[in-house]
């Protein structure tokens, strides 16, 4: 049992493999063509912490994807469909990505080595014809997928001068991902929707790797140690003492990443976390984060999958941390199952994960009003919001920006839901209209209604009919804002009950209390 437990200290030990030194750098500015939704997307400027919001089936996803893709260093050829590329065309599809900062790579020179500077990374996919000899079983596509140096290419390539003062002159086969080597290339964790996949292996998560490798080990130690001695009964009897004991031997509280990690976990107000080496429902078939319960150690999963993605982040950044090492973090939809005050917390932590001081970049795509309007306006924070244009069918990636705001308060839920999901909700008709009272002095129904049409032209043609103590009033007509005022504040008018706005109606009032609201801010 000792050799055991050495063995295995050994391999817990593994998890400083990542202090190695790693620098990764932000992308500036991405490039993509001729992938699924998008035609052409040039140039867009990035920023540390970018979110991508907009209706369904506008490419938001795709973008983070074609993100992951670039920085992806294997098993690529097989994820790519023919449906990825845009309306099935044969043009191929092309994703670059320019790093603000040069990254040295290395690439073969005979028995040596030269480091060139590259400042890009370029995906190239074309499809493949598969009807010739040796060709049938391949791949659907060709991939080039390469880094580019940040100096000019000449006719023939480019060339650096050796140490020895000789030329070294080379091609973009010699930039392959697959043929060069470097302590400093990007690398990006994409979350997908599969939220139970992200602590799975071959799901962006380190944590799994190690840890399959350590209990593989551990198993195969213990296997092997008990029918040496015939003592499998026994152990399997003794799991409770034997986990204690590897927990003492190993001393996971004094692990520094275990350490940063329950630290992070705190933070999130999650129940404790903590790791299990022995499955006591199952031994020596699998190592797990888990929440202990008594007995029973629960595995994350079973905790939810919004839990389930916020664990795994935080497992992964703990790693990054200790090892200085910089990532490119994809989250697509962070608020799929997670209340609302753990996506507060969770939109706080990016924010922070994606300061100057920590270094790493965010790109999410979102559809909730909580964790954008935690986001929106914060200094490092950039928001794209994707359109597909009507006639074209073109997706179209633009900047927004609430800017100061309309009001003193802004921005509020209903300006955040009207400006960045165009929703229109009463919330924000009640606060353009008590703000366009409270500007105007205006708080008589009748001196608001007046001054909507002397000053801006509104149209008294809905016609109102309040009640008094039960008793029904003489019919007015009003303003469109006046009516749907009403409406809101008044659902016990029994005359009134039958009359009813449109969405359309109240979108079209919304817009124009914008534009008063504008005007006398």
């Amino acid at each position: 049992m000792k050799i055991l437990l050495k063995n295995l200290y050994l391999i817990v030990s593994r998890l400083r493999y990542f202090s190695k030194q790693f620098w990764n750098k932000m992308i500036k500015l991405l490039s993509i063509k001729n992938f699924r939704g998008i035609d052409q997307l040039e140039d867009l400027q990035l920023e540390r912490f970018n979110i991508f919001i907009g209706d369904n089936g506008t490419s938001k996803t795709s973008i983070l994807e074609a993100i992951h893709y670039c920085f992806s260093q294997s098993f690529l050829s097989g994820r790519i469909r023919y449906t990825d590329f845009h309306n099935g065309n044969d043009s191929p599809i092309i994703v670059q990505s320019e790093l603000a900062n040069s990254i040295n790579v290395n690439i073969p020179d005979g028995y040596a080595e030269q480091t060139i500077s590259c400042n890009k990374v370029y995906l190239g996919i074309k499809k493949r014809e598969r009807k010739t000899a040796g060709k049938v079983f391949s791949d659907i596509v060709t991939l080039d997928h390469l880094v580019l140096p940040d100096f000019r290419k000449g006719e023939k390539g480019w060339s650096i001068k050796r140490k020895t003062g000789s030329d070294f002159n080379f091609t973009e086969r010699s930039l392959s991902l697959s043929q060069i080597t470097s302590d400093e290339l990007p690398r990006s964790f994409f979350y997908g929707k599969d939220r139970d996949r992200q602590l799975q292996k071959g799901y962006n998560s380190s944590f799994t790797t190690i840890i399959e490798d350590l209990n593989w080990r551990f198993s195969k130690s213990v296997r092997k140690e008990a029918e040496e001695t015939g003592e499998m009964a026994s152990i399997l009897q003794k799991i409770p003492s034997i986990t204690t004991e590897i927990e003492k031997q190993i001393d996971f509280d004094r692990n520094e990443v275990f350490n940063e990690f329950r630290n992070r976990i705190k933070k999130f107000q999650i129940e404790d976390i903590g790791l299990s080496v022995i499955d006591s429902t199952a031994p020596f078939e699998s190592a797990f984060l888990s929440s202990k319960r008594d007995i029973l150690d629960l595995p994350v999963k079973f905790l939810g999958s919004g839990i389930e993605m916020i664990i795994s982040l935080l497992f992964l950044e703990t790693l990054a941390s200790m090892a200085k090492e910089k990532l490119h973090i994809l989250i697509d939809e962070p608020e799929l199952h997670l209340h609302p005050n753990l996506q507060e917390r969770l939109a706080e932590y990016l924010l922070n994960i994606s300061s100057d001081e920590n270094g790493h970049q965010i790109f999410i795509t979102t559809h909730s009003p909580v964790f954008f309007k935690n986001v929106v306006g914060r200094p490092g924070v950039k928001t794209f919001i994707s359109r597909v244009e009507e006639k074209t069918h073109k997706v179209t990636i633009d900047t927004i920006s609430l800017g100061n705001g309309l009001f003193p308060w802004s921005p509020s839920w209903g300006e955040i839901n009207y400006f960045a999901y165009n929703y229109v909700t009463t919330e924000f008709h009640n606060e353009l209209y008590g703000f366009i009272q409270e500007r105007t002095q205006c708080f008589r129904e009748h001196e608001i209604d007046d001054f909507l049409e002397q000053h801006f032209g509104l149209l008294k043609e809905r016609q109102w009919i309040q009640e008094k103590m039960g008793t029904v009033q003489p019919a007015r007509n009003v303003t469109l804002p006046v009516f749907i005022r009403n409406k809101i504040h008044h659902p016990e008018n029994k005359t009134m009950q039958s009359v009813a706005y449109s969405g359309k109606d109240l979108q079209a009032s919304i817009e124009m209390l914008i534009k008063i609201a504008v005007a006398v801010k």
